[in-house]
């Protein structure tokens, strides 16, 4: 810390600056994230609540019935209008909180979960904090898990199985249906990772929600992870973990006697209610019918991206399920290195050797387009130089 401080328009200066280096959503050229550029009302409604600590609620009434409201909306969008829960820091907290809760309802003392292998990487660092031994399942040519080797894999240690509702890598929803029989069966803990699909799959039409039913609606779902903060399109940090009811968290309660209330259920202490009313303001002034229409746009988006993909003899991985695209070149992480000197920021999938297209809600079709040109000028420049 320097020993004299600076003028306000020094620092904002400074900051500004160096603002300046950061990507812009707004650019059109990210396309490698699932956060979504914020939309201006939760910019507002952020800045409005920055002093609320929802950790000490009882300061801060008006704050916490903002999060029940969104945890109430939540729980009814996905099926579970008795469900308990909380706005988090992100996904990987959620899912921490899923499994905190599972790891204790337990009596083991050798705990292990089963985790597809496309799960994300969050899982591992779970395991490593709640030392849960982490099982791998299997998936399929689609890149969904199979469940039979699900099931295989759970033994008398194990006290949570999970299942992906839009997977990071593909944006592929496991047979959750099927996961949900297994779990009823074998009377253990399912806990879906929604994340990203669970502000987007309930937007889509009718019979594809029918074919990647995910949520509550199924009996042995016991916990959701939905991010707000992703296809939510609120500020960050913005994460979800609902509960089917509130004796499974009974199991992670902290009690807290100097708080205005006397027990917390989160992993963090001190919460800020911005993102929680970023969220509500978010749900208001969309409502069902404006995320329907923003999941539209992204899904025939999706669908032009990944039909010049193809037109330009590229191989896709999957037909994309969600808002994601993956596919191949003759030298994908070359490709994305040279898509990287061109500014756009795409990813690279060393597990799959392929390339990652996220089309979130501030891309357009120009973007697009713009992609795809410099997409087949970068092919064409590495089979020329093949053929040197």
């Amino acid at each position: 810390m320097r020993r004299q401080g600076r003028s306000r328009r020094e620092v904002l200066a400074d900051l500004k600056r160096i603002l300046s280096k950061d990507s812009k959503y707004e650019d059109g050229k990210v396309l490698s994230s699932m956060c979504a550029a914020p939309q201006p009302v939760a910019k507002t409604a952020h800045n409005m609540f920055l002093s609320s600590n929802l950790g000490d609620p009882g300061l801060f009434p008006g704050s916490r019935k903002l999060e029940e409201d969104v945890v109430s909306q939540l729980s009814d969008l996905l099926n579970c209008r008795r469900g308990v829960g909380f706005v988090v820091s992100g996904g990987t907290e959620a899912n921490l909180m899923a499994m905190w809760a599972a790891r204790n309802m337990s009596s083991t003392s050798s705990p292990e979960v089963v985790v597809p292998e496309s799960a994300h990487f969050s899982f591992n660092k779970i395991c490593n904090l709640l030392k849960l031994k982490l099982v791998s399942a299997k998936v399929d040519s689609t890149y969904r898990v199979i469940p039979q080797e699900v099931e295989r894999n759970i033994t008398r240690n194990t006290v949570a199985v999970i299942g992906t509702a839009g997977t990071t890598e593909l944006g592929v929803v496991d047979p959750i249906a099927c996961l949900s029989k297994i779990a009823i069966a074998r009377n253990v803990h399912l806990h879906v990772d929604a994340a990203f699909g669970g502000l987007l799959i309930p937007f889509l039409e009718p019979d594809m929600q029918d074919k990647l039913v995910f949520d509550f609606k199924l009996q042995g779902v016991k916990s959701l992870t939905v991010d707000p903060h992703k296809m939510g399109m609120c500020t960050i940090p913005a994460g979800g973990i609902l509960f089917r009811n509130k004796k499974i968290i009974h199991c992670i309660r902290t009690d807290t006697p100097y708080l205005t209330e006397n027990a917390q259920y989160t992993i963090v202490g001190t919460r800020s209610a911005a993102s929680v009313a970023a969220t509500w303001s978010v749900f208001e002034l969309l409502g069902r019918e404006g995320f329907r229409e923003t999941v539209k746009r992204c899904l025939i988006l999706t669908k032009f991206l990944s039909k010049e993909i193809e037109a330009a003899g590229l191989q896709l991985l999957v037909e994309p399920t969600l808002n994601i695209v993956a596919f191949r070149t003759s030298n994908s992480l070359q490709t994305a290195e040279h898509l990287h000197k061109k500014g756009w920021s795409v990813s690279y999938v060393p597990r799959l050797n392929c390339l990652r297209a996220v089309i979130m809600p501030y891309l357009r079709r120009r973007h697009a387009k713009a992609f795809i040109r410099d997409l087949k000028e970068t092919v064409q420049l590495m089979k020329g130089s093949q053929d040197l």
